[in-house]
This record gives C-alpha cells, sequence and structure tokens, in this order.
C-alpha cells in the first residue's frame, strides 16, 4: 500500500461549552512523504554540520512536557562544556529556564519552569557558550500528563495500560508496532494525535484504534494539516477495552523514530472558517471535525470569540471544551483585512458585486470551503483601471489538501488571468485592472475535488513594497554560521540577503539592539544586489554573552518607510528524493553574542590602487597570530562584486602568516567602491571562526585603450606590432606594455616603457624556422604605478599570422630547334 499524503474528510463536532486560544505558531511545513519512494537506510535525522566555531545541538530530550511545573531537559551534541545560557524563542515569558549545567562537552542539563498557560505546541531554543552559539532545536509543551512506553508491547496481548487523557513518549523499531490499551464507555469521544515527524526525524506513523476483537474503527496514516503526522477521532460502539496501535507507515522504524502520541477525550477539529480575522474584533467561528466509529458526518460548531489585538503572521487556534485542548493549533491569520465569509450559492456568475475594491485601501480577504455544495465558488469584485492587485488563494498554510486554482474574468465572463501554483502548491496572480468595471474571481480545486475541508483564504491587496532580510546559507542543509559569535577583540562577518517586492533602491542595516561592546560595519546593499557583507566587530573587554536581536533593514531614504525584519528557516527533516525538505521552523530573531578570544586575528591590507576592467589585482591577507600559535588556516573570500572572480579558499600554512588573494575584473564589471572581507578557520579546541575587518575595493574604468594592426610575418623573419594608445585618464611616471601569450620560438621586445604622451608603440617581433605556423591571439598588458601599487590591465588584442616562405618559382628550359 502506498501511504502518500491523501485528502481525509472533516465530520462532526458535537455541541457543547467551547473555549478558544489564540497562539503563534512557528512550524512549517513542507511536502508530503512517500515512504514507499524512499530507501530503507534512509537519514532519519536532517544531518548536522560540525559547524565551525560554534557548539553544536542535535537533540532536545524529552522531547516534550507537560506546562505547568518544572523539568530537567537535557540538551545534546558537541563542544557544550562552556554552556552558559539557553535562548527561547516565541515563549512570551511562559517558560523560565532557572539552570544551565554542562555535564560534558556532549550533554547540558537544562531546567525550566513552564508556566500553566504556556502556549501548547513547537517550542525553539539554543544554546549559547563561551566560544559560540549552537542551532536551535524544538521541543514541546502539553497539557496532559506525561509517561514513557514500555517494553515489551509490541504484541497485541502485551498491550501497555493507560489512562485516557495521557501523552506517551516512545520510540518505534523497524517491524514494530506499539500497542496501548483503555477503557472506554459507549459513545464516548476518544482522540489520537501523534507528533512523530514534527519532532524533527524523518519518521511516518501510522495509527489505528482496535476493539477486543482486533477490528479497527479508526485509522490513520498522513492529515492535511500535519502531514506525516496522523489524528483520528472516534466515538466509541460500545463499553469495552480499546486499544491503539502505532507503527511507521511502512514497518521501517528506527531508533530514531520518536513519537509523542496524545490520547484523550479531546476534540481534534480539522479546519476553521473564517481562516482569519481583524487584531481585537469579535468573530464567528466555525470548526469541524471528522468522527469515526459510531458517529460519522461532518459537522460544523459555531462560537463568538474576541482575536488578539496584537496582528501576527500565522497565528493558531486551539479547540478546548469540559473534555479538554487539542494537542495542535490550527492555522490562523490576523490581518487588517477587510474580511469576507462566503455565502452559499456563489457556485455560478454573481448577479451583484460583493467588493468594491475602488474605495478599499487595504484590500480584502475571502475565506471559503470548496463542499460538495458547488465544484467553483465565485465572487465578483468592483475595481477601476489601473489598481493593480496581488490576488493569493492559500489553502496548504491553512491545512487544507486542496490544490487551489484561481482565474479572473472580466464582465462579460471572459477569461483574462489565472493560476495554479504560483505559490508553491497555492496560487498567486499580480493583476492590473484593464477598464473600470466589475470582474469575477473563481476558487476551484485543480482536480476538482470537493471535500467539507477544503477551506481557503483569498487576500487582494494592492501591491505595496515588502521587505525581509536574512543570512546567506553556508551549507545548504545546515544553520552553520546562521549566528553572530564576535570574539573579544576580534571580529565575524556574515553575507545578509534581503527579499525586496515591488520597490527598488538600496537598504541600510539598523544597529539597534548589539549586544555590549559589539559594533556593525556594512555599506547599504547596492539597488541590483540582494547580499550586502556585514562585519562585527567586539571590543576585547566586551562581556561575554549576547541575546536574540530584532535584527532589520530599511530604504535608505526614510522617506519611503520601508523597513523589513529577520527571517530564518532551518531545515529540520530532509529525505528523498534530493535531500527534499521535509519539516523545519522558523525563527524572527538573529542570535548574537561576544565569545572568548581567539589566539589568531585575520586583516585585510587594503588596497589603494584600483582594480580596472579586463584588470587584475593581488589583495594581502595577514593572519596575526598569538606566540604559540602555530595551525593552518583556511580563509574564504565569500563576496565579490559584480564581474569579479577570484579563487574563494585558500590556506594560510602552519609556518606563514599571510597569503595573496588575486583579484581580476572582466569587462561588465561595475565602477564603483565595493565592500570586501575574508573570513577564515583555525583548530582550536575545535575550529573557531574570525573575519578581517570590511575593506573597500575601487572598480575603474582602464586609463588607456591600445588598437594594434594585424601583423604577419614568414617563418624565420622578423616583423613588428604597431599600436596606438588612446589615453583616457592622465598618469603620472612610467608605464609598461608587456606582449602576453606569445607562441613558443617567437621573440619579442617587451616589455616597453611609456608615458601619458606616447601615442604609439612598436615591439620588435623575430621567428625562427620552429615557429608554428597560423594565426595566434596575443594580448596586451599594461601596468601602471598608481599610490606606490601597480594598475594591472588587458589591453588590444593582438592578431599575429606567421606563414610558410612561399615555394620558389620553376625555371624553364627551352629545347632548340632541330
Amino acid at each position: 500500500m502506498n501511504h502518500c499524503l491523501i485528502p481525509m474528510a472533516f465530520p462532526a463536532l458535537s455541541s457543547c461549552f467551547l473555549r478558544f486560544i489564540i497562539l503563534t505558531g512557528v512550524a512549517v511545513f513542507s511536502g508530503g512523504l512517500c515512504p514507499t519512494s524512499r530507501s530503507a537506510n534512509a537519514e532519519t535525522v536532517a544531518a548536522p554540520s560540525v559547524t565551525p566555531g560554534t557548539p553544536q545541538l542535535n537533540l532536545i530530550t524529552p522531547r516534550g512536557v507537560q506546562r505547568g511545573a518544572e523539568y530537567t531537559l537535557q540538551f545534546h551534541g558537541a563542544r557544550l562544556a562552556k554552556a552558559e545560557e539557553v535562548f527561547l524563542y516565541d515563549s512570551e515569558g511562559k517558560i523560565t529556564v532557572t539552570s544551565v549545567k554542562p555535564v560534558d562537552a556532549s550533554r547540558v542539563e537544562v531546567v525550566i519552569k513552564v508556566e500553566a498557560d504556556c502556549r501548547i505546541g513547537e517550542h525553539l531554543a539554543q544554546l549559547r557558550t563561551r566560544d559560540g552559539i549552537s542551532e536551535f532545536r524544538s521541543f514541546y509543551i502539553g497539557a496532559l500528563p506525561e509517561m514513557e512506553e514500555k517494553e515489551p508491547n509490541t504484541i497485541f496481548d502485551q498491550a501497555q495500560e493507560i489512562s485516557l487523557g495521557t501523552t506517551i513518549n516512545g520510540i518505534v523499531t523497524n517491524e514494530d508496532i506499539d500497542y496501548f490499551k483503555f477503557n472506554g464507555k459507549k459513545g464516548e469521544r476518544v482522540s489520537v494525535e501523534v507528533e512523530g515527524i514534527r519532532l524533527g526525524f524523518l519518521f511516518d506513523p501510522a495509527i489505528s484504534i482496535l476493539n477486543e476483537q482486533r477490528f479497527e474503527i479508526g485509522v490513520s496514516d498522513d492529515t492535511p494539516l500535519a502531514q506525516q503526522d496522523p489524528w483520528l477521532s472516534v466515538l466509541l460502539p460500545e463499553d469495552g477495552i480499546y486499544y491503539v496501535a502505532i507503527r511507521e507507515a511502512s514497518f521501517r522504524g528506527n531508533p530514531q523514530s520518536r513519537y509523542r502520541m496524545h490520547v484523550g477525550r479531546f476534540s481534534r477539529p480539522t479546519a476553521v472558517i473564517p481562516t482569519g480575522g481583524k487584531p481585537g474584533e469579535k468573530l464567528k467561528l466555525r470548526f469541524v471535525e471528522q468522527l469515526g466509529g459510531a458517529g460519522t458526518g461532518v459537522n460544523f460548531v459555531e462560537k463568538e470569540l474576541t482575536l488578539p489585538v496584537a496582528e501576527g503572521a500565522r497565528p493558531g487556534i486551539l479547540f478546548e471544551d469540559e473534555q479538554g485542548v487539542s494537542p495542535s493549533p490550527i492555522p490562523f491569520q490576523l490581518s487588517n483585512l477587510e474580511n469576507i465569509v462566503e455565502a452559499e450559492g456563489n457556485n455560478d456568475f454573481p448577479e451583484t458585486p460583493i467588493i468594491d475594491l475602488t474605495t478599499l485601501t487595504q484590500g480584502v480577504a475571502i475565506s471559503g470551503i470548496v463542499d460538495d455544495k458547488g465544484a467553483v465558488d465565485f465572487y465578483r469584485f468592483k475595481a477601476k483601471q489601473n489598481q493593480v492587485f496581488l490576488i493569493k488563494c492559500d489553502a496548504r498554510k491553512f491545512g487544507s489538501s486542496l490544490d487551489p486554482v484561481i482565474n479572473i474574468y472580466n464582465q462579460n465572463k471572459q477569461g483574462i488571468a489565472g493560476n495554479d501554483d504560483g505559490a508553491g502548491l497555492d496560487s498567486l496572480i499580480r493583476f492590473q485592472v484593464p477598464a473600470d468595471g466589475d470582474y469575477f474571481i473563481t476558487v476551484r480545486d485543480h482536480l476538482s475535488r470537493k471535500n467539507a475541508g477544503f477551506v481557503y483564504r483569498v487576500e487582494i491587496v494592492p501591491t505595496a513594497p515588502q521587505l525581509q532580510i536574512g543570512i546567506q546559507r553556508n551549507d545548504r542543509y545546515s544553520q552553520n554560521r546562521q549566528t553572530i559569535s564576535v570574539p573579544q577583540g576580534n571580529r565575524f562577518a556574515v553575507l545578509v540577503n534581503a527579499e525586496r517586492s515591488e520597490f527598488g533602491g538600496e537598504l541600510k542595516l539598523l544597529e539597534d539592539s548589539l549586544p555590549a561592546g559589539v559594533t556593525m560595519k556594512s555599506v547599504p546593499m547596492a539597488a541590483g544586489l540582494n547580499l550586502m557583507p556585514v562585519v562585527f566587530e567586539a571590543t576585547a573587554d566586551a562581556p561575554i554573552g549576547g541575546k536574540l536581536v530584532d535584527f532589520r533593514a530599511q530604504h535608505v531614504d526614510p522617506a519611503t518607510k520601508i523597513e523589513g525584519g529577520f527571517r530564518n528557516f532551518s531545515d529540520f527533516v530532509l529525505g528523498e528524493p534530493n535531500n527534499r525538505v521535509y519539516y523545519g521552523s522558523t525563527v524572527k530573531h538573529l542570535a548574537m553574542g561576544v565569545i572568548e578570544p581567539l589566539p589568531f586575528r585575520l586583516e585585510l591590507v587594503q588596497p589603494k590602487a584600483p582594480l580596472v576592467k579586463n584588470g587584475l589585482i593581488n589583495i594581502k591577507v595577514i593572519a596575526h597570530r598569538n606566540q604559540g600559535f602555530a595551525q593552518p588556516i583556511q580563509i574564504y573570500f565569500p563576496f565579490l562584486s559584480p564581474g569579479v572572480g577570484t579563487t574563494v579558499q585558500q590556506t594560510i600554512p602552519a609556518e606563514q602568516s599571510e597569503v595573496v588573494y588575486t583579484l581580476n575584473a572582466n569587462n561588465g564589471a561595475q565602477v564603483g567602491k565595493w565592500p570586501m572581507y575574508v573570513i577564515g578557520s583555525s583548530e582550536v579546541d575545535g575550529p573557531a571562526w574570525a573575519s578581517t575587518q570590511l575593506a573597500e575595493l575601487t572598480i575603474d574604468e582602464p586609463l588607456l585603450k591600445t588598437n594594434f594592426d594585424r601583423a604577419s610575418v614568414i617563418l624565420g623573419q622578423p616583423t613588428k606590432l604597431y599600436c596606438k594608445i588612446e589615453h583616457l585618464k592622465p598618469f603620472e611616471g612610467e608605464a609598461t606594455a608587456e606582449i602576453i601569450a606569445v607562441p613558443p620560438n617567437v621573440t619579442v621586445q617587451t616589455p616597453l616603457k611609456f608615458n601619458k604622451d606616447t601615442a604609439e608603440l612598436s615591439f620588435e617581433v623575430q621567428t625562427t624556422d620552429a615557429s608554428p605556423v597560423g594565426k595566434h591571439g596575443l594580448y596586451c598588458q599594461v601596468t601602471i604605478m598608481q599610490d606606490g601599487e601597480p594598475v594591472i590591465f588587458r589591453t588590444g588584442d593582438i592578431q599575429l599570422q606567421i606563414n610558410k616562405p612561399l615555394p620558389p618559382k620553376e625555371t624553364k628550359t627551352t629545347q632548340p630547334n632541330p
């Protein structure tokens, strides 16, 4: 059986007293896992790279705890002996770290206190040591008491006894099934939800609920919202003992196939309508849940609640009643857009518009469901000529398995625009209104499917500038150097990238909230680039410590009011094919810290002369070593301005203290002043990183041009290469012109000296009988001293033709007449 991601129906919720909790979610899901397509020995965890200069955090155990108590967590990894602090993301003060105690280099005990109203779900944490900042990893906060799976429970008759309202922590090994049993009453709702792949492992769990006769009354593998993680809710058909079974979907578990399985009477809604609302408003919500067993079908329950006042990117809603709280949230959008909920009877072109976009300044959001009432939903809106909108239909990000397709029609019902997968599997259109009038937008599934859980949200918003920044990946699948660890009295550098939309121009970074003793050096990011080098420097007496920084950038013109924040996505789970990302999480703050000093510093010698087009320049990098430090230093040249190239990586040998980079510029190099730096690592009780200062490279036009006449010569004969010099800029002193790429057995009188007044040059050429015959491409390299440094560039391509001598003419002998 193929256990790929499949759609599920969403049925009924019983009427009951409801309470709702809004919380911010950080999880990001990507794709559906099909176990039959991956190898049996595939990696079960996104393999962490050994990150030079930082501690390494691989795993936090236990994987989850119940809120409302104090716990000791184990942080597992490498180079952790100097751990001092834990950074927590989005915990809103509801988790307090009371103790950080390194056990050895691979383990740290962290004591936390979790408030009773702490947000349920995934939380992210990372360690700061005196040597660096680790990757961030996840752990979970739940509402139910926790217990451990106990073997043997791999056969039905040895099922482990549990009580409803429990979270079980366990591991599924190869060909393993874990059984648990509980007492149930007829008509009782029982729900099971598993966190498997969401724990950060390549694990595809499947669950079932069975009766005493071993007949399944409920089964789940993949789910639209949690993808590879299953959940189900059933109404028990009779009193008796029931069993929960959990396994890997293809029976290919392993020691890394960890799970947290929540078993209780809680409700497990799978969708909510509307999918978003305005901060602070009162809003009616409809939840939908699928119930198996004695009560199947789809049912909606409405409840009015007041949304939080703070706007967030992707908050979620937890459903809670007197039977408990759902273990994970349903995604929900907080937005200031006008909110419209689909009204039934919209399965054809409507007669009147429901939206007037000519008067709305922020746009509108429409929440709907493609259900059994119609395969296509229609909406009519009014717009005026030359308005420009981004029209996006989100479904997958709300846990819906709808594959949305949107189309736009004019008032004559003629199709004028459409999109299927413009935003991943969701849809996106940039629509410029061609004329005043009414327009229609339709939403349907790509395969024309219908389902009560096919929720979607269409946002129609005027185009507006958007900005987001991050740190360029150094390794494709790791968090290597995605944090800032600055050694005392030293420097550390990164490449900051930016995603712009709907605007141009230069960007600058904001320096607010840096750790004490740390300064930042950067130049504005050029309008045509999406990368900028940034160097952080710590004073020698900067206090060792760190914090999470709200790292931001803005347009260089403050009048634009364009500003954006930091995002960093980490790949937690990779798999086949081609290291596909199955699960990861995002943080919105940048971890920065000051660490202990290193026994080396790097310096880039600032060049005085420019690098000109079609030229080259030598850049010296010096390693200042502490006495007794003799280790090779690997150095990298991470940033090159457009049109400039070099060998990116070099090594400063243990017995040396400097190395030279040769940079070359092509004819398309962009003229101007560009930042540059070098970053390097060496073995210091484990690899450690430092960078040079932020230096400046000037790219300029050549000072002159040379134009050579074509030349030809017969083997063994001399000739001359003639060129005219076109001076573009004056220079002082003497320059040299050298002919490069001279063929073998040919000598050229080179180099020749000249000055700013020289108009012509001629180079003596001598061939031999062994010179190669044919056309030869030579070129002229000019060197001009400027500020005591050479400016070297290529100018004037030369064609030299070497020919064989003509054969001697035959002489005819005249015979006398007889």
